[in-house]
């Protein structure tokens, strides 16, 4: 007999797709958010936010598999807590995977140029490049998910390979008192605790994955404890390499000196990794990385939105399939050409809409799907989530703790290093 294709998939294809859709900007951004707290409380937030966002997941995936297989977010959110809470859903998922599209396209199209430029001396137009870059890399996630997890292992696999090759190079000139000094002359990092809440929104946003439940339940035939096992996987690794690019990045400068940096204007990483290595090599290795941290992204992030909208689309509207997948490239494409740089804007809310959505939608959909079952039934035919009555609640109040840094955020009323 056949074996059956849970058996045939390897938990590593999960763990790519997960890998993929979380590891993107948060590999730019948080050694930034990070200056004022420094490294040890670094870890102590990106453990609370892996925790966040499996529990998250699990609860999602524990609502998912009550469902007929391909169910998305939508349908669960409308048929638990009504039409409006689903409207309210849909906006803050859909915003959210929209402007982070628009912004990898962007990021995406400027790689093209950069390549054929370089490698065949040839200018390209700018919306050639665009057609280009999501013509191509776009058509990965209109195949089956099994297609594309493999691509996703084989793009994982490249960026891999890059980040190793950057830390390797850059962990020679660690100084273990750039990273322990700042929390001893702050109190043992009492003192830098104010700037913990700033970085929040940043690593929930570098974590982010809740959207390819749906396929990876349907890439494991149904099986629940094999889809949990590769997210815990999945965000394990995704861990380890921020964990390792924290410490390698902050062990070759002292906390001062990043400051002084980013306060002159150079707040990105690729700046920062020019101040602590001159060589040509690294640069070009930083850059490349960084452009496969962003196709994983994308191909991940699209593939969530057109599940997404595939479910709102043909369950409500009920119309076909094909304006989903048209939609899902067409509108990002559109924008990314006519307004290059236009999603700085708006991406900034895009935190507040994750937050909505992958932390209080699944919360609340677990907490009313736990009401409608009785218990010993739900855990005889279900999967059912660690930590009981508490884990749904535990969410909830982080997720709240995220919205409300957020809106402080932006009344400027955060702490500045």
């Amino acid at each position: 007999m056949a074996s059956s294709p849970s058996r045939r998939v390897s938990l590593m294809y999960g763990a790519a797709v997960v890998m993929s859709t979380a590891v993107g900007v948060g590999m730019m951004s948080l050694p930034i958010v990070s200056i004022g707290m420094w490294f040890s409380l670094s870890l102590v937030v990106l453990a609370a936010t892996a925790f966040y966002v499996l529990a998250s997941g699990s609860l999602l995936l524990e609502v998912n598999m009550k469902y007929p297989i391909g169910t998305g977010i939508h349908s669960m959110v409308r048929d638990l807590v009504g039409s409006k809470h689903a409207l309210i859903c849909d906006c803050m998922m859909i915003f959210n995977g929209f402007i982070l599209l628009y912004a990898y396209i962007t990021v995406g199209t400027e790689a093209v140029q950069f390549y054929i430029g370089k490698f065949t001396d040839y200018e390209l137009n700018r919306y050639f490049a665009g057609l280009l870059f999501a013509g191509v890399f776009g058509a990965i996630f209109y195949t089956i998910p099994i297609t594309i997890s493999r691509f996703l292992s084989v793009f994982v696999l490249l960026m891999s390979l890059s980040f190793v090759s950057i830390v390797y190079e850059l962990s020679f000139s660690v100084e273990v008192n750039n990273i322990i000094e700042p929390a001893i002359e702050h109190d043992y990092s009492f003192g830098l605790l104010p700037f913990l809440f700033v970085s929040l929104p940043f690593f929930m946003a570098a974590m982010g994955y809740q959207q390819v439940i749906p396929m990876l339940r349907q890439l494991y035939d149904d099986k629940p404890r094999r889809v949990i096992r590769c997210i815990a996987l999945g965000l394990g690794l995704v861990s380890f390499i921020y964990l390792v690019w924290l410490l390698v990045i902050m062990g070759n400068q002292s906390r001062d000196a990043m400051i002084s940096s980013v306060s002159a204007g150079k707040d990105n990483i690729e700046n920062v990794v020019e101040t602590i290595s001159q060589s040509d090599d690294i640069k070009s290795l930083m850059f490349f990385f960084v452009q496969m941290a962003v196709l994983t992204s994308f191909i991940g992030v699209a593939k969530g939105l057109l599940d997404y909208l595939t479910d709102v689309l043909s369950s409500h509207y009920k119309l076909s399939t094909r304006y989903a997948k048209v939609s899902v490239l067409l509108l990002p494409l559109i924008l990314s050409l006519a307004f290059p740089y236009g999603f700085l804007v708006a991406i900034g809310f895009a935190g507040l809409a994750g937050a909505m959505w992958a932390g209080v939608y699944p919360a609340l959909i677990a907490m009313k799907s736990r009401k409608n079952t009785p218990e010993k039934e739900e855990i005889k035919n279900g999967y059912v989530t660690l930590g009981g009555g508490l884990t749904p609640w535990l969410v909830l109040a982080y997720s709240f703790l995220l919205i409300l840094v957020m809106l402080l955020g932006l009344f400027d009323l955060l702490p500045k290093f």
